[in-house]
């Protein structure tokens, strides 16, 4: 009986963010079909459960930051010769790197080892919130890959610029079977409006703060789930209003689903985007949504009017306005609901998951 094919996914270290949560669901929906391995940089608590047959290696037991561009030069030439060597001796026969810094290592070490490369890249290039050396390095290792994976058309767009075409794949995120199992129609709705994401500048929970601060809509409350170095501004905005009674800030769910039940409303307010993984599940859900026209994923998942709102960035006048519709009407509720759930079914695991398997045979 000829072997499994054996993957190796790279990333900086399997947390709570979008991309780890994404590897994670692959590696747990292709473990009947590849051996796979998860090579990180240093060594931590995977966030998002995982099959006891995944192998999760770090290449070190702890990643300093480095202080100096000497120090990040080392840094980066050890654990490529960590990735190569582990690659080696697991006998992995294709590398797939995800976010910048994983995906320029997991090149130059596939290369190495003589091996193919898939990477993919998960922020928006418009945005550069990469050092100059990984902008550098990425503009020319990544036509080095075999294949670049991204979300969306207006993304390979901009990247068909940098590398052939031929070598770019458009593959949504997958939403885990596991989080679609858990969807509960049975579930009492609260007067709940949600929102997920990191509390930094670029999320603009501020915003959501302040048109429920304005509305002030009667029996309503506000959860934000997500932790950052925004946490303590957002705390004392809340407290200005003197609405600590009604906003509530979780950090470190682990049971989301549990928020997306409950909830009747998710409000998403990103200035820039590369795929909305906390929109689409909430649409999932079959909650309502508001959402930024941002750069680039909401207007893939949302028709205005149809199956949300969108609304141009940190425009605050129309997200009041807009959360006060959704508020007071519950047939636009019921009518975003269900066309939301019916989007998003394209973006079960099932259907993403074999296409990235197809592309995964492809190379192997």
């Amino acid at each position: 009986m000829a072997r499994k094919k054996k993957i190796g996914f790279v990333i900086g270290k399997l947390s709570s963010g979008g991309a780890e949560r994404v590897i994670s669901t692959l590696s747990n929906e292709l473990i009947e079909r590849f051996d796979i391995t998860i090579i990180t940089f240093s060594k931590a608590t995977p966030f998002y459960a995982l099959d006891d047959r995944i192998n999760v290696i770090p290449c070190l037991e702890k990643a300093e930051k480095p202080k100096s561009m000497i120090d990040s030069l080392k840094l980066n030439y050890t654990l490529v010769n960590r990735i190569a060597k582990i690659s080696k001796q697991e006998q992995i026969d294709i590398l797939i790197g995800f976010i910048t810094s994983a995906n320029i290592l997991t090149v130059l070490a596939a290369k190495r080892n003589g091996i193919p490369s898939i990477i993919s890249e998960r922020n928006n290039p418009l945005v550069e919130d990469v050092p100059k050396l990984w902008e550098i390095l990425r503009r020319y290792v990544y036509p080095m890959a075999d294949t670049l994976v991204l979300q969306t058309k207006g993304i390979k767009k901009l990247y068909e610029k940098k590398i052939k075409a031929h070598k770019i794949t458009i593959l949504p995120n997958p939403i885990s079977s596991e989080l679609s199992e858990l969807r509960r129609s049975n579930t009492k709705q609260e007067k709940i409006i949600l929102s997920v994401g990191r509390l930094d500048k670029n999320k603009c929970h501020d915003e959501l703060i302040t048109a429920f601060h304005t509305l002030k809509p009667e029996g309503w409350k506000v959860k934000i789930i997500g932790d950052g170095n925004k946490k303590e501004m957002l705390t004392k905005l809340i407290e200005s209003y003197d609405l600590s009674e009604k906003i509530e800030i979780i950090s470190k769910v682990k049971n989301i689903d549990k928020y997306y039940n409950e909830a009747s409303i998710f409000v998403f307010t990103s200035k820039t985007e590369g795929f909305p993984n906390a929109l689409m599940e909430a649409m999932h859900f079959g909650l309502p949504c508001i959402s930024t026209d941002c750069n680039f994923g909401p207007s893939d998942l949302i028709n205005d009017g149809e199956n949300g709102y969108l609304i141009p960035v940190n425009d605050q006048e129309a997200l009041t306005n807009k959360l006060s519709d959704l508020i007071s009407d519950e047939n636009l509720q019921h009518k975003f609901s269900e066309n939301a759930k019916q989007t998003t079914e394209q973006y079960k695991s099932e259907n993403v998951v074999s296409q990235w398997e197809a592309l995964i045979n492809s190379h192997i």
